[in-house]
């Protein structure tokens, strides 16, 4: 296995990439690309395609302040995710009540239930507005 990440460094990186717009819009990048390259390869991934899309977008309209009604916490845990997905390291994910490690393709699923409402009020808000540079 890589190397592991805690969750408290990964919260501090989420919180870091969080406050760094270019750090954010990087992040970003990467997720779209990781992604792209690894649906391909991966049939967990392939279905969770359409939630790691929503999260890549979410945070895209955070950061770009078009979007802002969701807690700081979500947005903490949604960064958190993709540096997990897009970094070759393992995360301890202490702040999901199981253990032992999860693949991309659960942690994804986690956090799309985790994120509920705020996930689908993002999505009524994405679905009245233009698309988002």
């Amino acid at each position: 296995m890589g190397k592991k990440l805690s969750y408290k460094n990964a919260i501090k990186r989420a919180s870091r990439i969080l406050k760094d717009k270019n750090l954010a819009l990087n992040l970003v990048k990467d997720a779209k690309e990781t992604l792209g390259s690894r649906a391909k390869a991966s049939e967990k991934i392939q279905a969770v395609k359409g939630q790691l899309y929503a999260f890549i977008r979410l945070v895209k309209a955070y950061i770009k302040g078009y979007y802002r009604n969701v807690s700081f916490k979500s947005m903490l845990y949604t960064v958190a995710v993709l540096l997990y997905f897009v970094t070759p390291m393992d995360i301890i994910p202490d702040f999901i009540p199981v253990g032992g490690f999860l693949d991309d393709a659960s942690l994804i699923l986690w956090l799309y239930q985790y994120l509920g409402d705020e996930m689908q009020q993002f999505l009524e808000w994405e679905s009245k507005h233009k698309q988002i540079d």
